[in-house]
């Protein structure tokens, strides 16, 4: 199932605007049927004090779950894994969800309306 990285700004700023409602893990898109299943997560933006990333992370995005199974310690903006620091963006992964609050299939023309729903909110 392909995955929507969201950033908090991002989700902040929705929410600010009334573009999206939480409910709990729910993220659901103000005035449509559509709603994504949220997981915490981060984006590795760069390697702090070094040329070379030793973990090849940097452009990746990785959950909480993916974090604590790599031995990676998160705070804020921060991750160290190892020996290396990493500055990243907290964000969350999200999914589509169906109605029963589980995972859906989307066919090309859904995911046309989803990325259309986003961009349109100004993703």
């Amino acid at each position: 199932m392909p995955r929507i990285y969201v950033s908090q700004a991002l989700v902040d700023r929705w929410l600010g605007e009334g573009q999206i409602e939480l409910d709990g893990d729910l993220l659901r898109l103000a005035g449509r049927q559509t709603s994504l299943f949220i997981n915490q997560a981060v984006f590795f933006k760069q390697i702090d004090g070094a040329e070379v990333d030793p973990h090849s992370v940097v452009g990746c995005v990785k959950t909480s779950q993916e974090l604590t199974h790599i031995g990676a310690e998160h705070f804020d903006t921060s991750v160290v894994l190892g020996e290396s620091a990493y500055t990243v963006q907290p964000g969350f992964v999200a999914v589509p969800v169906g109605a029963d609050g589980t995972e859906t299939l989307l066919d090309a023309a859904a995911w046309a309306q989803l990325v259309q729903a986003l961009e349109s909110m100004g993703v």
